[in-house]
C-alpha cells in the first residue's frame, strides 16, 4: 500500500478587529476579541483528530494579554507552529515602503519570539498580498517558507464580492482594488515549489506553499469557502470536498488547506460577522460539518505543519547559504 500524500493545515488567526475594519466598520478598534470562543473550539476538535496546526499570528493580537493566553492554548495540540501574518493584518503591503513592510514583519517576528517562545519560519501576507520587499526581508531573517500565494481563477469575483460588501472608502479603497490579483493568479503553481530570489546581488532560495486550490479549475477549496457552499447545501459541500481532495491524490499535489476562525462560529455566536462566507450556518450545523471535513482530510492525507512539510520537499538546489540576519 502506497504511503499517503503528505499535506499540511494552517490557519489565518484574523481577529474580530480585522474583519471589522476590512468591512469598513469605524469602530472598529473598539471590537471584542472571539478568540476566548473560538479558540477552544479549534483546539478541541483539532486535539479530537489528532491534526497538527500552523497558526499565522497578527502581532497587534500579541500585544493583548487575554489574546496571548488563548493563543498559548495551541500548546495543548499535537504539534503547532506560529508563523508570522504581519503587525497590523493591511491587506494591501504592496502600496507601502520598504521600511514599513520590514516594520510589519519584524515587530510580529519579535512578538512572537517572546510571547510564544519560538522563531517563527513562515509568512503569509494578509489578503495574499506579497510584493518582492517582504520576500527580501524573509529571506534576510533567514524565513524557511512564504505561504502568500493563492492561485485561484476566482480572484477577479473575490474582489468584487469583497467591495460590494465593504464600506471602505476614498484612499482605502482605491488599495482594496488590486487585492488578490486578476485572472494571471491562475498561472502561479498550486504545489509547493522552491523560488529563488535576489538579496543584495546574490541569488537565494525561499520555499513557497501557495493556499490550494482544486486541480485544473482553481476555484478555492479553503474551509471559509466550503463553509459558504454548505449553507446552501451539505451535500453539495461535502461532494465538492470529496472531489478536491480526490484531485489532489489523483495529480500529485501536497494540498495546503486553510482555516479562519469563523469558520469555527456559528450565526448565533457573533451577529457582527454575519457577512462573512459560511456564517449563516448554525453553529452545531457548522462545527459537525467541520469534524466532516477536517476528519477526512486527517484520514486520506498525512498532515503536517507547514514547516515540517518544507522538509519534505525534495529540491536539486543544494545547499545555498543564507545571508546575514540583520
Amino acid at each position: 500500500m502506497s504511503q499517503p500524500l503528505i499535506g499540511s493545515l494552517s490557519m489565518d488567526l484574523d481577529n474580530k478587529w480585522a474583519y471589522l475594519r476590512a468591512a469598513g466598520h469605524e469602530d472598529w478598534e473598539s471590537a471584542s476579541s472571539y478568540f476566548d470562543i473560538a479558540v477552544p473550539r479549534i483546539v478541541e476538535l483539532l486535539g479530537e483528530l489528532n491534526l497538527p496546526l500552523t497558526v499565522f499570528l497578527v502581532g497587534r493580537d500579541l500585544d493583548v494579554d487575554e489574546d496571548v493566553r488563548s493563543i498559548k492554548s495551541f500548546d495543548q495540540l499535537p504539534s503547532w507552529e506560529a508563523a508570522n501574518h504581519s503587525l497590523n493584518h493591511l491587506p494591501w503591503m504592496h502600496t507601502m515602503s520598504d521600511t514599513e513592510i520590514e516594520s510589519e514583519i519584524m515587530t510580529t517576528h519579535d512578538r512572537i519570539i517572546s510571547t510564544v517562545g519560538t522563531r517563527p519560519r513562515g509568512f503569509r501576507g494578509p489578503g495574499f498580498s506579497c510584493p518582492a520587499e517582504v520576500l527580501r526581508v524573509l529571506i534576510r531573517n533567514q524565513y524557511t517558507y512564504d505561504a502568500s500565494i493563492f492561485p485561484t481563477s476566482m480572484a477577479p469575483i473575490a474582489r468584487a464580492v469583497f467591495l460590494a460588501r465593504t464600506n471602505l472608502k476614498g484612499e482605502q479603497r482605491e488599495k482594496a482594488k488590486k487585492l488578490y490579483g486578476g485572472f494571471a493568479s491562475m498561472r502561479n503553481p498550486n504545489r509547493p515549489f522552491m523560488r529563488h530570489e535576489k538579496v543584495d546581488g546574490e541569488t537565494f532560495p525561499l520555499q513557497e506553499i501557495p493556499v490550494t486550490t482544486l486541480p485544473f479549475l482553481r476555484t478555492p477549496i479553503h474551509f471559509s469557502y466550503v463553509t459558504f457552499l454548505a449553507s446552501f447545501s451539505v451535500t453539495v459541500a461535502k461532494m465538492y470536498f470529496s472531489m478536491s481532495l480526490n484531485m489532489c491524490r489523483m495529480t500529485g499535489t501536497s494540498p495546503s488547506l486553510l482555516l479562519h476562525p469563523p469558520d469555527f462560529l456559528g450565526c448565533e455566536d457573533d451577529s457582527d460577522m454575519a457577512y462573512f462566507p459560511g456564517m449563516k450556518l448554525k453553529r452545531e450545523e457548522k462545527l459537525s460539518f467541520m469534524r466532516w471535513a477536517l476528519g477526512k482530510f486527517a484520514r486520506e492525507f498525512d498532515v503536517r505543519t507547514m514547516l515540517d512539510q518544507t522538509k519534505t520537499l525534495a529540491t536539486t538546489d543544494g545547499f545555498v547559504p543564507q545571508p546575514a540576519t540583520t
